[in-house]
């Protein structure tokens, strides 16, 4: 693994979805921070999972989301506009991942969604995210945008059988956010 151009690249990249709503580069959290919070959250909402009786490996979990944006590290952090538009943007993002030495089912784990690993951390990603934007916005920046597409995104992963389950944890989350 090529870990120093994983952690330097990771934690030096501010997430440019942030700089795009005028968040000054010094306050942007970085793909390191976004991917830190995604994985505790993963680990911990798999874990609430598991208590409910559902098998489900939260170490798993919260590995997906750790290393789920890793390829931006080589790639960057592309804006949504640009990512939407990009063809083969997958098959770039495994390049990446496989030029880092990093396990490439991890990132199909998390794109296809097909495990509940994958399900939760891709969800976590999207919370990470969500908890963000309300986190700034409490600070005054026009965040909307992004807080109403997560929460759309955030509600489909609701409507899983499974997740459903955890409901509550996830929207206590939320609201204390907003605490």
């Amino acid at each position: 693994m090529n870990l120093e151009r994983v952690i330097v690249g990771c934690k030096n990249l501010v997430r440019t979805g942030w700089m795009q709503r005028g968040i000054p580069p010094a306050m942007g959290e970085t793909v390191s921070q976004h991917s830190w919070e995604a994985a505790v959250l993963a680990y911990f909402l798999a874990k609430k999972l598991k208590e409910k009786g559902i098998e489900i490996n939260p170490e798993r979990a919260s590995v997906i989301a750790l290393f789920h944006d890793s390829a931006e590290s080589i790639v960057g952090d592309l804006p949504k506009w640009t990512s939407d538009r990009i063809n083969q943007k997958e098959d770039l993002e495994v390049e990446a991942f496989n030029e880092l030495g990093l396990d490439e089912e991890l990132f199909q784990e998390y794109k296809e969604g097909k495990t509940l690993e994958g399900k939760i951390a891709k969800l976590c990603d999207r919370l990470s995210t969500y908890l963000q934007a309300k986190r700034y916005a409490s600070l005054g920046y026009d965040v909307k945008e992004i807080i109403q597409t997560y929460e759309k995104e955030i509600e489909k992963f609701l409507r899983d059988e499974k997740i459903s389950l955890i409901s509550e944890e996830i929207n206590n989350l939320i609201k204390n956010i907003n605490d």
